[in-house]
């Protein structure tokens, strides 16, 4: 995920992601634009209100809501 984007961090209304780094070289700055050098997650799962929000603004397809009946069975 570029972290250039953010579109899902901003528009989520319970603020559940978390970005962390993914690709960090020794004393250089990690490139923002570069793909895969970022990773989301899903730091408040139960805080999740399943609104699709941030899937519908994603421009790279990037995310999928897994309801949590779903994933618990």
């Amino acid at each position: 995920m570029p972290f250039a984007c953010k579109r899902c961090l901003q528009i989520c209304p319970t603020a559940v992601f978390n970005v962390h780094e993914t690709k960090m070289v020794r004393m250089e700055e990690t490139d923002k634009y570069e793909a895969g050098t970022y990773r989301l997650r899903v730091a408040f799962r139960d805080k999740c209100s399943a609104c699709m929000r941030c899937v519908e603004v994603c421009p790279e397809n990037a995310l999928t809501v897994i309801p949590a009946s779903a994933v618990a069975s």
